[in-house]
């Protein structure tokens, strides 16, 4: 059945919604502080926790006002909830299934301070439902017919501080896969004896272009995304990264940062280019910038031990990887399709 867009959410509640994510996702990297600062917590009742639950019961609570203002316009309960807004209704309460199974489990088994918390069945649950939730401004604004392909900026910042939420909410359940938190090049490389941590230096560098890269790259797919959206996004995850570390390094923001805004410079440079063309510019110049600021950085701070080989080479892989993404997001045309393929070849 067709949705009533008449019931479309305005860039007020959107924002209003998006600011509850905010919190909640800001909740979730204090908790993350938390435990990496502070292992023998043993407590599920903490500040933190109080901090990233409120956050939830503030979205519940707003989207449950954004029914209740339609509800005299809708037919049924259901179709009172806003276009876009659908997924969120089922993501909060599989979020809040998975807040009451954190807390049961934490009453047995403990409380995890490490890479158990990251893949514990109850938190991935949460990640699964918040970032359903967390998304829903991008969705509404994807499918509303009426929604312009080259929005202003001031129209695109519900959408693109929903994607900045979401990605950094899979940065963080990727953190021991994260190449702003993880740095094996400080330590000496030794060929068959240090293969594994030099591989996992190289595969952090790998998952963390794949969380940046993809998140924006679905952006391009239905908009022309107006200058700062991607340093917006990659700034967000710097910032989300570098506190969970207390804001001791700068560089964990500097590095997504300068990765973001040559990303921006691509679109503004290029808008007589294809989509195709300009998402292979920026999943191949994006890494590019972002890890050779990174490396630069580490050198600076620690002195890098790794050979030209692994550290220049991990650089050139995630290129490789943003550029794959690239293809994934704007296949080349087939013979059937390329006469009508809009993303142009």
């Amino acid at each position: 059945m067709a949705k009533n867009y008449s019931l479309r959410t305005s860039r007020t509640e959107d924002l209003g919604f998006v600011a509850c994510t905010v919190w909640l996702i800001i909740g979730l990297g204090l908790d993350g502080w938390a435990h990496r600062t502070r292992p023998e917590l043993e407590s599920f009742f903490t500040p933190w926790h109080a901090v990233f639950y409120a956050g939830f019961t503030a979205a519940a609570a707003w989207l449950t006002l954004l029914v209740y203002r339609r509800a005299p316009s809708a037919s049924s309960l259901a179709g009172a909830i806003p276009p876009g807004y659908e997924l969120s209704v089922v993501g909060l309460g599989v979020f809040a299934l998975g807040g009451i199974g954190d807390a049961i489990w934490h009453t047995i088994f403990g409380v995890e301070s490490s890479i158990d918390a990251l893949l514990s069945p109850t938190h991935l649950l949460m990640l699964v439902g918040g970032t359903m939730a967390a998304s829903a401004p991008i969705r509404a604004a994807w499918r509303d017919p009426s929604e312009p392909t080259s929005p202003a900026f001031g129209q695109f910042v519900a959408p693109t501080v929903s994607t900045a939420v979401v990605a950094s909410a899979f940065a963080f359940f990727f953190l021991y896969a994260n190449g702003f938190n993880n740095w094996p090049m400080q330590y000496e490389y030794v060929p068959f004896e240090s293969e594994v941590l030099a591989a996992y230096g190289v595969l952090a560098t790998q998952v963390s272009t794949v969380i940046m890269i993809g998140a924006v790259l679905i952006l391009l797919r239905r908009w022309d995304p107006p200058f700062g959206t991607f340093s917006v996004v990659f700034g967000t995850i710097g910032l989300f990264m570098a506190g969970l570390d207390g804001f001791a390094h700068g560089w964990q923001v500097v590095a997504p940062l300068a990765g973001g805004i040559v990303a921006d410079v691509i679109l503004r440079a290029t808008p007589g280019r294809n989509r195709r063309w300009r998402a292979a510019a920026i999943g191949l110049i994006t890494p590019l910038m972002t890890w050779t600021v990174a490396t630069i950085a580490l050198q600076v701070a620690w002195g890098i031990l790794w050979p030209p080989e692994l550290w220049a080479g991990q650089i050139i892989l995630a290129m490789l990887v943003g550029y794959m993404l690239s293809l994934l997001v704007f296949p080349p045309p087939t013979y059937e399709t390329a006469p009508n393929d809009s993303s142009g070849g």
